[in-house]
């Protein structure tokens, strides 16, 4: 597992490491040991010995992580999931963390500055069709993300939607990617009741893109408190 240097406008407060997965690696009877319970359920379930081999890896080196951060023991860390499915560490609130993998990598993005979402894909997917369920009417008429840069605007999309909490089916079309041309991107939407986010690309490894979404707990608080004044 590697830290990555990101870019010089993503704030201080933010970390991501890089894990690439070795299915014949000694060290996953160690990883084992520091699942939950609920977690080792889970890994069980899969069916696919590289799936398996993934979420073990991927839940473990996270444990280490927040471990580390909060120091603690690995496995006596409590991580749940919101009410969207996304996990949390109830006894430490300010630390939010997201997880992403795809192929033989994934990603662990760490922040004390907001919500977070974090995506890994690789670029040989077959994307036919699917800039119908994607593209916003802009980026439609405006023709900003030719097939080439695909995956691209994908990752930059669900990070946006994991950090805003929201599963991709449904809000895809909702947002519009700018590209700000030093790897940054301004998010558009045209939703009042979501915060402001902003996003970045991540080097990945070849054949991968990554990216990076962030919304600060001070856009946050403003979101509650335009709420509540709207009661």
């Amino acid at each position: 597992m590697g830290y990555l240097q990101l870019l010089k406008t993503v704030p201080d407060g933010i970390q991501v490491w890089l894990l690439e997965f070795n299915p014949g690696s000694t060290q996953l009877s160690h990883d084992w040991s520091l699942l939950s319970a609920d977690e080792q359920v889970r890994a069980q379930r899969f069916l696919q010995q590289q799936d398996r081999v993934r979420f073990i890896a991927t839940r473990a080196a996270l444990r280490r992580l927040l471990a580390e951060r909060v120091m603690a023991s690995p496995d006596t860390l409590k991580i749940e999931a919101d009410q969207f499915g996304k996990p949390r560490l109830p006894a430490h609130p300010d630390i939010k963390f997201n997880i992403s993998h795809a192929g033989s990598f994934a990603l662990i993005a760490l922040s004390t500055l907001g919500e977070i979402g974090v995506d890994i894909e690789q670029c040989h997917r077959d994307v036919t069709g699917l800039d119908r369920h994607v593209l916003s009417p802009t980026e439609r008429a405006w023709k900003l993300w030719p097939v080439k840069h695909f995956i691209e605007l994908w990752v930059v999309k669900e990070a946006v939607l994991k950090a805003l909490g929201f599963g991709i089916a449904d809000h895809l079309r909702a947002i519009t990617v700018l590209p700000n041309g030093d790897g940054s991107y301004c998010i558009a939407h045209d939703l009042a009741e979501w915060s402001s986010v902003s996003a970045w690309s991540i080097d990945a490894p070849a054949h991968y893109k990554a990216a990076l979404a962030l919304i600060k707990q001070s856009a946050m608080r403003s979101q509650s408190n335009a709420s509540l004044c709207d009661c």
